[in-house]
């Protein structure tokens, strides 16, 4: 087992090319996760890992919200967060598993929930950061937080709102599920999305990413400064 803040094990041949994604990359004792959807409908067998770079969801939902983040933590402390050993995986393993958006049991996914919940008691990972409403819930089900919401509940306002409650009770003695936008920051209303999420914090033109960005980047200076995280 790798040690937290060492270096993640390499999976490039790992995988062969055409084979199945496998189901994470990087280090769970790292003390930062991200958590996607689910494998892209038709892609799993040409992709090799979870948020795969290759993938425009990656760069569309992350790299955005990270390049605003690195900006504020150099400015400001001269640190980069080491996101090469970020611990990555998708909410479930098999996009026909998802629920609809309005449906509120979840029989078909007990088992990943169970596997969910054990997964953080194993490793406690101090920030969980989920992509999108279906990502968010499912986490929150592994938690065992009340009550259960069907996904479509968590509108990007509501989102916003959870991610803002999130921060101001974060504790850093256990699991932090704080929720990010998935696809609805790449589409159509896009420009909804940035206001919705940011809400009356945000300027008159809010920017998601520099919002979020920047939140991210003091809770890490705040309550991880002492984490092996850092490239100095």
């Amino acid at each position: 087992m790798q040690k937290r803040g060492t270096a993640p094990l390499l999976f490039k041949n790992i995988v062969a090319k055409g084979s199945k994604m496998i189901d994470s990359v990087g280090d769970p004792q790292f003390p930062i996760w991200l958590v996607g959807d689910s494998p892209p409908k038709n892609w799993d067998q040409e992709l090799e890992t979870p948020l795969d770079a290759r993938h425009p969801a990656r760069h569309n939902i992350w790299t955005s919200v990270a390049d605003y983040m690195q900006d504020v933590l150099y400015r400001e402390k001269s640190l980069r967060l080491n996101t090469a050993n970020l611990y990555i995986r998708n909410a479930i393993s098999k996009v026909e598993l998802k629920p609809g958006k309005e449906e509120l049991s979840w029989p078909r996914l007990q088992e990943e929930i169970e596997s969910w919940n054990d997964r953080l008691q194993k490793y406690k990972p101090r920030a969980v950061l989920t992509f999108g409403a279906f990502a968010f819930e499912l986490l929150r089900r592994a938690e065992k937080e009340e009550p259960p919401r069907p996904f479509g509940n968590w509108g990007t306002r509501e989102l916003g709102a959870a991610f803002r409650e999130r921060l101001r009770l974060y504790n850093p003695l256990q699991v932090n599920v704080v929720p990010l936008l998935h696809v609805s920051i790449a589409r159509g209303r896009f420009l909804h999305s940035h206001r919705y999420f940011v809400g009356g914090e945000g300027s008159s033109e809010p920017n998601y990413f520099d919002y979020v960005g920047n939140k991210l980047a003091i809770l890490f200076m705040q309550h991880m400064a002492k984490e092996k995280i850092w490239i100095t």
